[in-house]
């Protein structure tokens, strides 16, 4: 009898304008694709979105946990293949591999790996979860989690968040287009709200991002993990707070922050680990003595 083993879920290729300033694919990217992965996976088991809206129950996103192994480059393809690897009475742990199938010496490989719990409003269907059972697969050892997960991040408030030492990155409301079939925010989109304000805390940090892209430095993000506490809605008002949580000779683990902003309640929370990068050799950079300086002296304390 053969073992489970990984099926295909989603495929596309990469496109000019998801690509950002470091020209490869933008980490929010990366989360749009398990998305639909997992719907993919949940429909293979026997229980996608007809079947769900059937039953009458819903499937969340609990958190999401990616590891960015190589980059993606405009026109390059996109395939994802995914198994579980955790099942429960109401949950089931979802490993997506990202892989860039293309021929040549910079393709057929591994470019990402996403391990995304899911909650089910309801007991799993015993026929789903039989079915998850007999295609659950271990977690590959690569895609464990390697430097985030290890700070608890608090249950803050909008009201308590800046006592701590975050700062605003962003303000803004959320859209009908940035949402699912329920009118909740999609994940794609609250990864791409800590992109987005990641120019604003790197200059906190004391890093002038506008003469960093014209020295040909970026930065990058090779880990995040994101919390999804509660949905935010179209018309909802959303505000960033983001912080230094712990830094290195090259490495940066961010804290991030989404909350709603009339209740002030906390929607989501994240890590993220960055580094600057060298977009002319395509390499990392070390933080020189006095930019470590600095960065001790805005380091957060959560």
């Amino acid at each position: 009898m053969s073992s489970p083993s990984l099926i295909p879920t989603f495929s596309t290729a990469v496109n000019t304008w998801q690509c950002d300033e470091n020209d490869h694919l933008n980490v929010q990217f990366y989360t749009e694709f398990g998305h639909e992965a997992s719907a993919h996976l949940l429909g293979h088991l026997g229980f996608g979105p007809r079947a769900q809206r059937a039953a009458g129950v819903l499937a969340r996103a609990v958190d999401d946990h990616v590891r960015y192994l190589r980059e993606f480059r405009i026109v390059e393809p996109v395939e994802v293949h995914s198994a579980p690897v955790e099942v429960g009475e109401r949950h089931i742990v979802a490993y997506h591999e990202v892989r860039n199938p293309a021929s040549g010496p910079k393709g057929g490989h591994v470019a990402a790996t996403i391990r995304r719990r899911i909650a089910c409003s309801e007991p799993w269907p015993a026929r789903v979860r039989a079915r998850a059972e007999a295609a659950r697969i271990d977690l590959p050892a690569a895609a464990r989690p390697r430097s985030v997960g290890k700070i608890e991040l608090p249950d803050l408030s909008l009201q308590t968040a800046s006592h701590t030492g975050l700062i605003e990155v962003g303000r803004t409301q959320i859209t009908p287009d940035e949402c699912d079939e329920r009118g909740e925010f999609l994940p794609r989109h609250q990864f791409g709200r800590y992109s987005d304000g990641a120019p604003i805390l790197w200059n906190h940090l004391g890093f002038d991002r506008a003469a960093m892209q014209e020295r040909q430095e970026g930065s990058v993000v090779v880990e995040m993990l994101n919390h999804y506490r509660r949905p935010l809605r179209a018309g909802d008002l959303a505000v960033v707070m983001s912080g230094l949580a712990a830094f290195s000779d090259k490495v940066l683990t961010f804290t991030h922050f989404l909350f709603e902003a009339e209740s002030g309640t906390l929607a989501a929370c994240a890590e993220a680990v960055g580094m600057k990068f060298d977009q002319k050799v395509r390499k990392i950079m070390t933080f020189s003595a006095e930019e470590r300086a600095r960065l001790a002296a805005r380091r957060l304390s959560l």
